[in-house]
């Protein structure tokens, strides 16, 4: 198991878990994105955002990594460079997901402890967090990675959570 730069070489595997997403009616990127039918165009735009390339004023760069077991895509992290002030408040340096088939056998954990370590090499030495006040899932594999949950806040509707997680 291990994190990977998004490639053609898990193109079919990656639009399988799209698939799984959208029957259990999720979006396999949070917030309505989706990746374009174009899949060359759409890890061009992952790269494009790594470097800083053609950002909406409101972004940042983020790293987009895969995680992969056997050949097979497990879910993504992002770990944004920076905070602006919406991610300080609700969206912190790390997201990730686990494609539905593989929820509840320690991806996730697992997904967020390598995440974490890429962090570490872009310069995050205190990492937030922020999950979704009901989402405890995720609260278990932010505390389980070391996250110290500062305070909740009201994000978009509803209740986050925000961690700090001591990267060293």
């Amino acid at each position: 198991m291990q994190l990977v730069k998004p490639s053609v070489e898990y193109k079919d595997s990656f639009l399988e878990a799209k698939k799984e997403y959208e029957a259990n009616g999720e979006s396999i990127y949070l917030h309505g994105h989706k990746p374009d039918d174009d899949f060359d165009k759409h890890l061009l735009k992952i790269k494009e955002r790594a470097e800083g390339v053609n950002l909406p004023a409101d972004r940042v760069p983020q790293t987009e990594l895969w995680l992969i077991e056997n050949g097979k895509f497990i879910g993504w992290t992002k770990i944004r460079h920076k905070l602006n002030e919406n991610l300080l408040l609700q969206g912190g340096h790390i997201g990730y997901s686990i494609r539905p088939s593989m929820r509840n056998k320690g991806y996730g954990t697992k997904i967020l402890e390598l995440a974490l370590d890429e962090a570490k090499k872009l310069g995050i030495e205190k990492a937030l967090l922020t999950c979704e006040d009901d989402n405890i899932n995720s609260a278990k594999v932010i505390e389980k990675n070391g996250g110290v949950l500062e305070n909740k806040v009201t994000g978009d509707r509803k209740l986050k959570r925000r961690y700090w997680i001591e990267n060293k």
